[in-house]
């Protein structure tokens, strides 16, 4: 019998907030998600820690370790190989689609057939179904 091999997680921005933040609209969602996050294995881009990380976020420490062990087993995603062409998207379709950077790399890792993601667990579904469906990733 052949070992299945875990579901790859990707994990944007405002799950984590949610998580961490009870005062957050999405926060029983995420709890409910929490459990099974840590069967799975987690994808997380360097600019999704960025957003992360910001200033409210550090100054509780209690949410930066909680946070901590998530990072610690999770697969950093480099998005060094995204990030002109996600600028220059953003300049170009600045009055048609605004959609942050961030959320600009996040759709260029997605759209990267190289990069194995089964599940995107994020709060913002019309800015990527489109590329999951595409791609077969599921939305959660």
């Amino acid at each position: 019998m052949a070992l299945s091999v875990p579901k790859t997680v990707f994990v944007d921005t405002g799950f984590w907030l949610a998580l961490f933040d009870k005062r957050d609209q999405h926060h029983p969602q995420a709890l409910a998600n929490e459990n099974r996050l840590r069967s799975l294995r987690v994808a997380l881009p360097w600019p999704c820690l960025y957003e992360t990380l910001k200033t409210r976020f550090v100054r509780n420490p209690i949410w930066v370790r909680q946070f901590e062990s998530f990072v610690k087993r999770a697969d950093m995603l480099d998005d060094a190989k995204y990030r002109q062409a996600a600028y220059d998207q953003i300049l170009r379709e600045v009055e048609r689609r605004p959609i942050s950077l961030v959320d600009r790399v996040i759709r260029s890792i997605l759209e990267d057939v190289s990069t194995k993601i089964d599940v995107l667990l994020t709060f913002n579904h019309r800015d990527f179904a489109d590329i999951c469906r595409t791609n077969q990733i599921e939305l959660w």
